[in-house]
């Protein structure tokens, strides 16, 4: 009796063993994976859960993002102001700064000013699906700053947000020009100052380098900037007029030669006027030879009682 209660109790130990063992029906076994990469029991990721930075795949996304580029704006490192020595001045903005990812490169750069503040937005433009290298790259460009006109002052130039100021000493304005002779002075005017100067360099011999002048035995005078029939004849003088064609075309036949010629007529106003008078080699177009002589020199007038005196106000040489 003792013997058969022992094996009854084995045998509903074995039973019990193997009923722990038995999968259920209706629950799924545990697969090595999911198909989706996920091995085991490793948690699946959300779609709808933001990209993490620390993937070396991913390039976070920043600025306006169209069908095909993304947009954004550069990071700027410095911004310096270089002033061109003309007049007007001209200026331009020095930028250096960096680009986001080894995807992005610069877009358009746009340049305003209001009041005394230039604004310069530099943007930056990348594909919008493109997967990119955490690559830094480097860039300088210069802005032209349209400063022509401006009064003088301290201005501030603003490119993404960092800024640098520079300051005009005085108003960057073009100086008038003065005005053509022809349109200040009378008819007897003109004639009166051209025969002035040529009795002043011919005449009182002024001019510089006159002795070379005279050993050539007549005097070339360009009609240039003169006109040939408002140049008198001076007693002694004798005086041939050339166009600068005519004269070129006689020293490529007769060789190098002194002429003269009226470089400038000016008048400030209807009683002051500047008269530059000069000579100058004729070279022919097969010479090889380089002149040291030869000059000229300035004269200001100045009507007083009715009449013209003159000042040479400076002279040189060549």
């Amino acid at each position: 009796m003792k013997r058969f209660s022992l094996l009854f109790i084995i045998a509903l130990l074995a039973l019990s063993i193997v009923a722990c063992g038995t999968v259920r029906g209706d629950e799924p076994a545990a697969q090595p994976g999911d198909g989706l990469g996920n091995a085991g029991d490793a948690p699946t990721r959300d779609l709808d859960e933001p990209v993490s930075s620390d993937d070396p795949t991913a390039t976070p996304v920043t600025g306006d993002v169209s069908e095909d580029v993304i947009t954004g704006t550069a990071v700027i490192n410095s911004v310096q102001i270089a002033i061109m020595e003309s007049w007007p001045l001209q200026a331009q903005a020095q930028i250096s700064g960096e680009l986001g990812d080894g995807c992005t490169e610069l877009g358009a750069i746009r340049s305003h000013r209001e009041g005394d503040t230039f604004t310069i937005t530099v943007e930056t433009v990348r594909p919008a699906e493109a997967i990119c290298t955490q690559q830094l790259k480097m860039f300088e460009e210069s802005v032209p700053l349209e400063i022509e006109g401006l009064a003088a002052g301290t201005y501030t130039v603003d490119v993404n947000g960092v800024t640098e100021t520079f300051t005009l000493d005085q108003d960057n304005v073009m100086e008038p020009v003065d005005e053509p002779a022809g349109d200040l002075l009378t008819s007897e005017d003109q004639p009166e100052l051209i025969r002035l100067t040529l009795e002043r360099a011919l005449v009182d011999k002024e001019v510089p380098d006159y002795a070379l002048l005279a050993e050539q035995g007549t005097f070339i005078l360009s009609t240039e900037k003169v006109d040939p029939t408002l140049v008198p004849e001076l007693e002694g003088v004798e005086l041939t007029l050339m166009t600068p064609e005519e004269i070129q075309a006689r020293a490529n036949e007769e060789g190098d030669f002194l002429y003269l010629r009226f470089d400038e007529i000016t008048a400030e106003s209807a009683d002051k006027v500047t008269v530059s008078f000069s000579n100058a080699w004729a070279v022919a177009e097969d010479s090889d030879t380089g002149y040291l002589s030869g000059g000229g020199f300035s004269i200001e007038y100045v009507r007083e009682d009715g009449g013209w005196n003159g000042e040479i106000t400076s002279v040189w040489i060549s």
